[in-house]
């Protein structure tokens, strides 16, 4: 039995959470995965997110980790032809916050663990879910068998492919976007300190953000002649696997940009 029930412990499940649980909303949080996701993944907080962080507790931890930018320039044959200050975007958070969604997950979970030490539960997969009106009821797996909920309220925050939206037949509107972008993470020597960078290239747009701990990511457009998301590089798939992605991506930087990146140190690679 709970006031509400949160499916899904990525950011907006356990941000729900938190807030929930600091004006004492008894909240249960249901999470298939069983350790949190390690990948860096989304790394922009925009200053109405930092405020909205800010009331749970968790935006000062999170400012002191992260990488904040300030800046950004634009940049095409070696030359600079523009920049842009965030000063103006905000007066409490003067800009974007470069931080892993990893480590703003692990902030959110310490704060919902602060809040209610037995709220979040994972290696839980939602199964079942019935609403009669008055209060729902969740059936759901785990290792130690089928676990059983109720609440007047459940919260679906399991994202794009939502199984709460599943189960009640809601329909999602889907837009596909013709553009496909390969980025990788990699350690950073640039000199651009934590300046984000746009570099404009015939062949297609190069993006570089800051991320802590000396990391810089890096975001290549594909173009037609590029391989498809999801699919290998030039070579085919006995290219060298994962490896070999990191290789194209650092080669595509360096003939977009002229700069180089070592290949060595990707620490993610993931398309969209």
């Amino acid at each position: 039995m709970a006031e509400v029930l949160i499916i899904g412990a990525g950011p907006v499940g356990l941000f729900m959470a938190a807030l929930l649980l600091q004006d004492g909303v008894d909240v249960q949080v249901l999470e298939q995965r069983g350790a949190p996701e390690p990948q860096s993944r989304a790394i922009g907080i925009h200053p109405p997110a930092l405020a909205a962080l800010a009331g749970t507790g968790v935006a000062e931890a999170m400012i002191a980790e992260g990488v904040q930018i300030r800046r950004g320039m634009a940049l095409a044959g070696g030359k600079c032809l523009a920049r842009m200050s965030f000063a103006g975007v905000s007066d409490r958070f003067p800009f974007v916050l470069s931080l892993p969604q990893a480590r703003t997950e692990a902030h959110l979970e310490r704060r919902v663990n602060e809040l209610g030490d037995a709220a979040l539960h994972r290696g839980v997969r939602l199964t079942g879910l019935s609403d009669d009106g008055g209060r729902v009821s969740v059936e759901a797996d785990s290792k130690s068998g089928t676990l059983r909920y109720s609440a007047p309220l459940v919260i679906a925050a399991d994202g794009v492919r939502s199984t709460v939206r599943a189960l009640q037949g809601v329909d999602v509107r889907v837009k596909e976007y013709p553009d496909s972008y390969l980025m990788g993470d990699f350690a950073d020597g640039t000199g651009f300190g934590p300046d984000a960078a746009l570099f404009l290239s015939g062949d297609g747009i190069v993006e570089s953000f800051p991320l802590p701990g000396q990391l810089r990511r890096w975001v290549v457009r594909l173009g037609t002649g590029d391989f498809p998301a999801g699919d290998s590089p030039p070579g085919g798939p006995d290219a060298g696997g994962p490896g070999a992605d990191a290789r194209w991506l650092t080669g595509c930087v360096r003939e977009r940009t002229g700069l180089a990146i070592d290949a060595g140190t990707n620490s993610m690679l993931s398309t969209f």
